[in-house]
């Protein structure tokens, strides 16, 4: 539940944790049947003809093997999507670095640090949150660079995947990026102090519990437990009685219950 609400306006992930529980043996699906031949044969032809489609005139036909080329899974896609960052339609950039994010795609790493300065903001966008999601620590210091770009999106997509690298060297612009004018910037700096789970950060996330976005307090409501610090308890049960929303109350309601349930970091 983590990020779920700034996945609205950023389009990130949902974070949940699963207990797993033991599984009777008789219960496990048997191993699926090897791919004949043929089948492999087949694969291989739709392969090369998605990646053949790739040259095409049409936006819609290289949109759509695009799309087809990150759901085979096929990492020998890699490099054909990655030549599709210099496309020159945007929409196409950008589906190309969605797809490379769906395939973890790690080999493209420089290429996609160098979307971060693509002239269109989507696509930097798009850049930042697939860089968080691949989580390769030499896109630290693009990232960093990136809170300063003057589109707002790019700016909440860059904090979030910082927080997701746990840069601790973004701290102090995250930090800062907290009193933003825009408050999805200010969630997504937020969001990115609690997946550092920055201790310093909590005087200046507990402020944001008043913000009048509850995108913004919700998201620091969220910031506040993932960090654990138990002195943002009593500031947590305070927004939950001052809560007028239902849905929003009941999220940080939600944030509090996880921090009691869990033991405060140490100091450090």
């Amino acid at each position: 539940m983590k990020k779920a609400i700034i996945a609205i306006v950023l389009a990130v992930g949902i974070s949940v944790t699963a207990h797993a529980g033991t599984f009777p043996e008789k219960h496990l699906a048997s191993p699926a049947p090897r791919p004949s031949a043929s089948t492999c044969a087949e694969l291989a032809q739709d392969f090369d003809a998605l990646v053949k489609k790739l040259k095409s005139e049409s936006k819609e036909d290289r949109r759509d093997a695009i799309e087809h080329l990150a759901e085979m899974e096929d990492q020998r896609a890699i490099a054909p999507l990655t030549a599709m960052l210099s496309d020159k339609d945007a929409d196409i950039r950008a589906a190309a670095i969605e797809a490379l994010g769906a395939l973890n795609a790690k080999p493209a790493v420089e290429q996609l640090i160098a979307a971060l300065k693509d002239p269109i903001e989507f696509v930097r966008t798009a850049a930042a949150r697939v860089l968080g999601q691949l989580g390769d620590q030499l896109a630290e210091k693009p990232l960093t660079l990136a809170l300063s770009d003057p589109i707002a999106s790019v700016r909440g997509a860059a904090a979030m995947a910082l927080g997701e690298l746990k840069d601790t060297s973004s701290v102090p612009k995250l930090i800062e990026m907290l009193r933003e004018t825009s408050p999805d910037v200010r969630a997504a700096a937020a969001s990115g102090l609690g997946s550092i789970k920055e201790r310093k950060a909590v005087g200046n996330l507990i402020p944001l519990l008043k913000d009048e976005y509850s995108i913004v307090r919700v998201s620091a409501a969220i910031a506040l437990s993932d960090i654990g610090d138990q002195t943002a308890a009593q500031a947590l049960k305070d927004a939950v009685s001052a809560e007028r929303d239902d849905e929003t109350r009941s999220q940080i309601e939600d944030a509090l219950k996880r921090l009691m349930a869990r033991p405060s970091p140490d100091k450090g």
